[in-house]
């Protein structure tokens, strides 16, 4: 096998909670599913979201640009696997407010709202640096995505 085989095979194996990551464009909704985030910085509180080097939604972000971290509750599966097919619309039907500038979903497990501050290229992808600008704790547990299969945490007793 390759290394980036080895990788790919070794990545699956690492759970990851799964976010949707939306942004306002002109009035109009956008949203990818993701699972590489990460906090950065506590002070000042940043974020790093990375985003495949052809998605639409890196296509039409900026600096200084809001952007909302949807980190969804294990029942939002159906959300997850929406937001990860190419699709036009992905907002159809999908109730959503307005944050800090982003869309946010209902009923997430996590809100984060950030600003774009950085754009940077790693392989075929951009990590986005964001200020934190607003989060809030939801309830429920987290979705996660471990060895291609959607599940969620349950603490140890």
């Amino acid at each position: 096998m390759s290394v980036e085989q080895d990788f790919r095979l070794a990545m699956r194996n690492v759970a990851a909670p799964v976010s949707v990551v939306t942004t306002l464009v002109g009035g109009e909704p956008l949203g990818t599913t993701v699972s590489a985030f990460d906090s950065l910085s506590m002070v000042p509180p940043m974020m790093t979201v990375a985003l495949q080097d052809t998605s639409f939604l890196l296509s039409r972000l900026t600096v200084g640009a809001p952007l909302g971290i949807n980190v969804l509750t294990a029942d939002q599966e159906e959300l997850a696997i929406r937001f990860a097919k190419r699709a036009e619309d992905r907002f159809v039907g999908v109730d959503w407010t307005l944050v800090d500038g982003a869309p946010r979903l209902p009923e997430v497990h996590s809100w984060i709202a950030l600003r774009v501050n950085e754009l940077v290229r790693g392989g075929d992808h951009v990590v986005v640096v964001g200020d934190v600008v607003g989060a809030a704790r939801g309830l429920g547990r987290p979705l996660t995505y471990h060895d291609r299969v959607f599940g969620s945490h349950r603490p140890s007793s």
